[in-house]
């Protein structure tokens, strides 16, 4: 290595000590982070939440089969078996991804600095946290908060520690990790491309670094092999195809030019985080003027670049801002140290701070407690988990039947890429449907069209299911008294209680109220002469003492 390369791998920026501008820089960024932890215990669970810890007790049952995009569920397989519920475990999850935003904050502060100075640094680290989705889902259970950590711990080592082979491979290592953990670690190779083609140039071109590239390259793609086939080995019988199916499904939705269905999510964010958003557009015009050498204004380049994912990438919902922002953010030190020098340290952080609290002013609250009361209800209801119906695995511990009903998710349901809940009530008994989205509001409480749901299956849910309490629906029929005898059709088999009504004939056999029948799939002819009688799946399934919460359980975007 030539020597002006090692000279700039041990660049360390010079600090005056009695300046405030780094104190302030760092009590502003740990109040922001002691926020964001209030928030990991009390803000709601989100959909998508419930969606990563359903697959966790998938993978712990030995049940799950999507060997991709799963990888993170290794992690926290022995979360599930733990006292408490569903939203408990979230919780506990949301620490380790509390910890996993700390190390992206390190690596975000820390590459800044490589191009500042340590408050600059610290500053860069407050702009991706006080952003408003950041501060929201910067610790929420799912594969971004890890996949971040890793991608950006990656660059740090490339960026800031020597190019010799130990640290290449550690790199490597964990950029095979990232990939494995989530696809879209894709989106991060103009900030890599950057990395490289700055300290190649430090290096004076040498070929040296340029082995030491391919041997990262190479320990990236030996530890996605290794790893993905370590993980699939404990998948089910269908890994193979789970994994062509998400790469292909996943190919053809990652990218669009035209549709952008979270653009007015994303305009939102900006608004409410105007400090972050003025200072992350402003890289490229400071860019275009400064004075730096080449490579480090293409370094800085490729770092802001993931912004652009924006406009192309599909799943760009407000958790994604997570994934996106560590590097964007990062190439944001070069606006934010002329910033300060214009208006001075505490007017910037005070600024980015406003975003933060803009964000806390919105908050919603008391939802996290009503789905802690939904989860435990449910378990109180049936005992031992069923299978059920819903919009995101709310009842992460009961075997969700249908897919994640994402936007889509549903696309792939009407087109016959996912089985429908008519088919899945053939191959499994699926008594409970929980109405935690507005397709199951509007298919059991109205008799509107419901475009989310195919016909077929909208007819099934009506005619299968009754209301029990809350949000959940329950096997069931409600029938009339007549003096004819009329037929029913059952699709979830198992034993019914006669939960209403003096007395009902069903197939020939007389049953009381309060008995229970055992009753097969298929047609079935009741008399309810002596009065309209209800049919309810279970044995003797009790209504919980306490009043259902009132909706929303969930907290919006």
């Amino acid at each position: 290595m030539t020597a002006a390369f090692q000279a700039a791998t041990s660049i360390k920026p010079t600090v005056n000590h009695g300046d405030r501008s780094y104190l302030i820089a760092l009590c502003s960024l740990l109040i922001v982070s002691a926020l964001q932890l209030q928030l990991t215990f009390n803000r709601a669970i989100n959909w998508d939440e419930f969606w990563h810890y359903s697959l966790t007790v998938l993978a712990m049952k030995g049940e799950l089969d999507q060997p991709l995009q799963t990888f993170f569920t290794r992690a926290f397989m022995w979360v599930p078996a733990l006292p408490g519920n569903a939203v408990d475990h979230v919780v506990l999850i949301r620490l380790f991804m509390f910890g996993c935003e700390l190390v992206t904050l390190a690596c975000v502060a820390s590459i800044a600095m490589r191009f500042s100075d340590k408050t600059t640094g610290l500053l860069s680290a407050l702009a991706y946290l006080s952003a408003g989705y950041v501060l929201q889902h910067g610790t929420s259970f799912r594969f971004d908060p890890q996949a971040t950590a890793l991608l950006m711990a990656s660059l740090w080592v490339l960026l800031s520690r020597p190019a010799s082979l130990p640290w290449m491979l550690f790199a490597g290592v964990l950029g095979g990790l990232a990939g494995l953990t989530t696809i879209k670690s894709v989106l991060y190779a103009p900030a890599f491309a950057g990395v490289f083609w700055l300290r190649w140039t430090e290096a004076g071109k040498d070929r040296a670094y340029l082995k030491a590239v391919a041997a990262m390259v190479a320990a990236a793609a030996l530890t996605f092999v290794v790893a993905y086939a370590f993980h699939a080995s404990n998948i089910s019988e269908a890994s193979g195809r789970g994994a062509k199916d998400i790469v292909g499904a996943s190919a053809e939705k990652m990218f669009s030019l035209t549709t952008h269905p979270y653009w007015r999510h994303n305009v939102k964010g900006a608004i409410f985080s105007p400090a972050t958003t003025l200072l992350v557009l402003a890289v490229p015009v400071v860019l275009l003027r400064s004075d730096r050498p080449g490579a480090e204004r293409v370094a800085l380049a490729g770092l802001w670049l993931p912004l652009t994912t924006l406009g192309f990438y599909h799943n760009t919902a407000p958790y994604y801002h997570v994934f996106m922002l560590a590097p964007v953010t990062t190439s944001a030190c070069v606006g934010i140290r002329l910033a300060t020098r214009r208006y001075g340290t505490l007017l910037v952080a005070l600024s980015l701070m406003a975003g933060a609290a803009i964000t806390m002013s919105r908050e919603e609250t008391g939802t996290l407690e009503k789905q802690r009361l939904l989860v435990a209800a449910a378990n109180e209801i049936f005992g031992s988990p069923v299978g059920y119906f819903d919009s995101c695995a709310m009842l992460g511990q009961f075997p969700k039947a249908n897919g994640f009903m994402t936007p889509w998710g549903t696309e792939r349901y009407l087109r016959g890429e996912l089985p429908s809940l008519e088919q899945i009530q053939r191959e499994r008994v699926v008594p409970l449907v929980v109405n935690d989205d507005q397709m199951f509001a509007n298919a059991l409480n109205s008799k509107a069209d419901v475009p989310q749901l195919l016909p077929s299956d909208l007819a099934m849910l009506r005619k299968s299911y009754l209301h029990f309490w809350g949000p959940f629906w329950i096997a069931g029929f409600d029938l009339p008294q007549t003096t004819a005898p009329s037929i029913f059709t059952v699709v979830v088999p198992g034993l019914y209680t006669v939960a209403s009504g003096r007395s009902i004939v069903i197939d020939g056999v007389r049953h009381e109220s309060g008995t229970v029948v055992e009753l097969e799939r298929g047609p079935h002819k009741a008399f309810t002469n002596a009065g309209a009688a209800r049919l309810l799946w279970g044995r003797g399934l009790r209504i919980p003492t306490q009043p259902a919460p009132s909706e929303p359980y969930f907290t919006s975007f």
